[in-house]
């Protein structure tokens, strides 16, 4: 395994670690108690570091495809924070979730490209990890399972839903 970083690189493993942890218990325990909000507030803070250090690391010298990433999962988590904290508009909680999922997709995107570029065997999968239907499959059948999981959670929210009498 390759962890030749530099101190910023460091960093931002770090937060990207914690992003994965907090956000995967955020996934997986009940929503709307005081810990999801908590946990979720550490999520956002975590993503929030793991983008902006994305954007000091520079390994070919300009900024692209993984910065981009980063801006994308800043809107993403500002939307959905803005979504739960105000609770606006009509239908807010389908927003935030969709949002806060789509934003852990982008994290485990990055980190499934970082795996084929730091993994001996994984490198020896995909040697041009760019050009590599490997890792292409790879992100493909992720995003499939993000796909899915804002469906479930989406159709879970609209079957607690209490009924209305007609």
């Amino acid at each position: 395994m390759n962890l030749d970083l530099y101190p910023i690189g460091w960093l931002h493993s770090v937060f990207s670690v914690l992003a994965l942890a907090t956000g995967a218990i955020v996934l997986v325990r009940p929503k709307g108690t005081p810990v999801h909000k908590l946990r979720g507030r550490i999520y956002v803070l975590a993503m929030i570091a793991t983008c902006l250090t994305s954007f000091a690391i520079y390994r070919r010298g300009v900024f692209w495809f993984p910065h981009w990433s980063g801006v994308a999962a800043l809107v993403l988590i500002t939307g959905g924070f803005a979504f739960a904290h105000y609770k606006q508009p009509h239908g807010w909680m389908h927003w935030h979730l969709s949002c806060m999922i789509a934003s852990y997709y982008v994290l485990i995107g990055g980190g499934v490209n970082e795996v084929f570029v730091r993994v001996h065997a994984l490198r020896r999968l995909a040697p041009d990890p760019l050009n590599s239907s490997l890792v292409g499959l790879t992100h493909f059948d992720v995003m499939i399972v993000f796909a899915l999981l804002i469906a479930w959670f989406n159709a879970a929210l609209l079957l607690r839903r209490p009924r209305t009498a007609q």
